[in-house]
Protein backbone atom coordinates (compact mmCIF):
# COMPACT_ATOMS: atom_id res chain seq x y z
CA UNK A 1 0.00 0.00 0.00
CA UNK A 2 3.21 2.24 0.63
CA UNK A 3 4.30 1.58 -2.22
CA UNK A 4 1.37 2.65 -4.55
CA UNK A 5 1.06 5.82 -2.79
CA UNK A 6 4.61 6.72 -3.38
CA UNK A 7 3.47 5.76 -7.17
CA UNK A 8 1.11 8.35 -7.12
CA UNK A 9 3.12 11.01 -5.23
CA UNK A 10 5.78 10.74 -8.03
CA UNK A 11 3.09 10.37 -10.34
CA UNK A 12 2.00 14.05 -9.06
CA UNK A 13 5.24 15.78 -8.89
CA UNK A 14 6.21 14.67 -12.36
CA UNK A 15 3.11 17.00 -13.42
CA UNK A 16 5.09 19.71 -12.42
CA UNK A 17 2.55 22.04 -11.47
CA UNK A 18 4.24 24.21 -9.43
CA UNK A 19 6.35 25.21 -12.84
CA UNK A 20 2.95 27.02 -14.54
CA UNK A 21 -0.08 25.94 -12.76
CA UNK A 22 -1.08 25.30 -16.46
CA UNK A 23 -3.72 22.75 -15.69
CA UNK A 24 -4.68 22.36 -19.42
CA UNK A 25 -0.78 21.37 -20.01
CA UNK A 26 -0.70 18.74 -17.59
CA UNK A 27 -4.33 17.49 -18.36
CA UNK A 28 -2.92 16.43 -22.15
CA UNK A 29 0.24 15.16 -20.06
CA UNK A 30 -2.27 12.94 -18.11
CA UNK A 31 -4.33 11.51 -20.94
CA UNK A 32 -0.53 10.56 -22.91
CA UNK A 33 0.79 9.04 -20.25
CA UNK A 34 -1.64 7.26 -18.25
CA UNK A 35 -5.10 5.08 -19.11
CA UNK A 36 -8.36 6.44 -18.25
CA UNK A 37 -8.23 3.61 -15.20
CA UNK A 38 -4.99 4.98 -14.03
CA UNK A 39 -5.98 8.63 -14.38
CA UNK A 40 -9.13 7.72 -12.03
CA UNK A 41 -7.11 6.31 -9.63
CA UNK A 42 -4.58 9.39 -9.64
CA UNK A 43 -7.54 11.82 -9.30
CA UNK A 44 -8.81 9.71 -6.40
CA UNK A 45 -6.22 9.70 -4.45
CA UNK A 46 -5.65 13.47 -5.00
CA UNK A 47 -9.16 13.95 -3.67
CA UNK A 48 -8.64 11.99 -0.97
CA UNK A 49 -5.29 13.54 -0.05
CA UNK A 50 -7.00 17.05 -0.29
CA UNK A 51 -10.18 15.80 1.83
CA UNK A 52 -7.17 14.59 4.35
CA UNK A 53 -6.13 18.52 4.58
CA UNK A 54 -9.98 19.53 4.62
CA UNK A 55 -10.62 17.38 7.73
CA UNK A 56 -6.75 18.14 9.73
CA UNK A 57 -7.25 21.56 9.02
CA UNK A 58 -11.09 22.21 9.05
CA UNK A 59 -11.28 23.96 12.93
CA UNK A 60 -7.62 26.36 12.08
CA UNK A 61 -9.04 28.01 8.81
CA UNK A 62 -12.38 28.50 10.08
CA UNK A 63 -10.51 29.44 13.93
CA UNK A 64 -9.48 32.30 15.13
CA UNK A 65 -7.01 34.05 13.27
CA UNK A 66 -8.42 31.22 10.80
CA UNK A 67 -6.81 30.77 7.19
CA UNK A 68 -8.57 33.98 5.17
CA UNK A 69 -9.73 32.47 2.16
CA UNK A 70 -13.18 31.45 1.18
CA UNK A 71 -14.95 28.14 0.90
CA UNK A 72 -13.65 28.23 -3.03
CA UNK A 73 -10.41 29.60 -1.83
CA UNK A 74 -10.00 26.90 0.28
CA UNK A 75 -10.44 24.28 -1.93
CA UNK A 76 -8.19 25.84 -4.19
CA UNK A 77 -5.65 26.18 -1.23
CA UNK A 78 -6.03 22.33 -0.64
CA UNK A 79 -5.63 21.33 -3.76
CA UNK A 80 -2.43 23.70 -4.28
CA UNK A 81 -0.59 21.65 -0.99
CA UNK A 82 -1.52 18.65 -2.99
CA UNK A 83 -0.02 20.00 -6.55
CA UNK A 84 3.08 20.68 -5.11
CA UNK A 85 4.14 17.02 -3.82
CA UNK A 86 4.46 15.01 -0.93
CA UNK A 87 7.30 16.50 0.97
CA UNK A 88 4.99 19.97 0.47
CA UNK A 89 2.20 18.11 1.50
CA UNK A 90 3.88 16.05 4.68
CA UNK A 91 5.64 19.18 5.87
CA UNK A 92 2.53 21.77 5.31
CA UNK A 93 1.37 23.37 8.67
CA UNK A 94 -1.58 25.73 9.94
CA UNK A 95 1.10 28.76 9.91
CA UNK A 96 2.31 27.85 6.53
CA UNK A 97 -1.24 27.89 4.76
CA UNK A 98 -2.05 31.18 6.28
CA UNK A 99 0.78 32.38 5.04
CA UNK A 100 -0.29 31.30 1.66
CA UNK A 101 -3.53 32.74 1.66
CA UNK A 102 -2.31 36.12 3.00
CA UNK A 103 0.57 36.40 0.27
CA UNK A 104 -1.91 34.72 -2.35
CA UNK A 105 0.51 31.84 -2.96
CA UNK A 106 -2.09 28.65 -4.69
CA UNK A 107 -3.75 28.64 -7.87
CA UNK A 108 -7.13 27.77 -9.25
CA UNK A 109 -7.11 24.71 -9.35
CA UNK A 110 -5.22 21.69 -9.34
CA UNK A 111 -8.15 19.38 -9.15
CA UNK A 112 -9.04 21.22 -13.10
CA UNK A 113 -6.37 18.99 -14.43
CA UNK A 114 -8.40 15.86 -13.79
CA UNK A 115 -11.54 17.47 -15.47
CA UNK A 116 -11.34 14.76 -18.29
CA UNK A 117 -11.53 11.85 -15.43
CA UNK A 118 -15.02 13.60 -14.06
CA UNK A 119 -16.84 12.56 -18.10
CA UNK A 120 -14.72 9.25 -18.51
CA UNK A 121 -16.64 8.30 -14.60
CA UNK A 122 -19.85 9.89 -15.85
CA UNK A 123 -20.24 7.98 -18.71
CA UNK A 124 -19.22 4.84 -17.03
CA UNK A 125 -21.72 5.53 -14.48
CA UNK A 126 -24.50 6.04 -17.00
CA UNK A 127 -23.69 2.97 -19.15
CA UNK A 128 -23.63 0.70 -15.68
CA UNK A 129 -27.06 2.53 -15.40
CA UNK A 130 -27.98 1.21 -18.70
CA UNK A 131 -26.46 -2.28 -18.19
CA UNK A 132 -28.51 -2.66 -15.12
CA UNK A 133 -32.12 -1.80 -16.69
CA UNK A 134 -31.47 -4.30 -19.71
CA UNK A 135 -30.67 -7.43 -17.51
Amino acid sequence: MKNLENKYWQQIEELEWSKDADYRRIEQQLKNNLTPSESIQLDDFARNKVDELGKRFYNDWLGDPGIGVSDDGWSDLRNEVVGRGKEFYENITVAKLQEMANVMDYHESFSYCFSFVWDIKSKSKSWERDLTRND
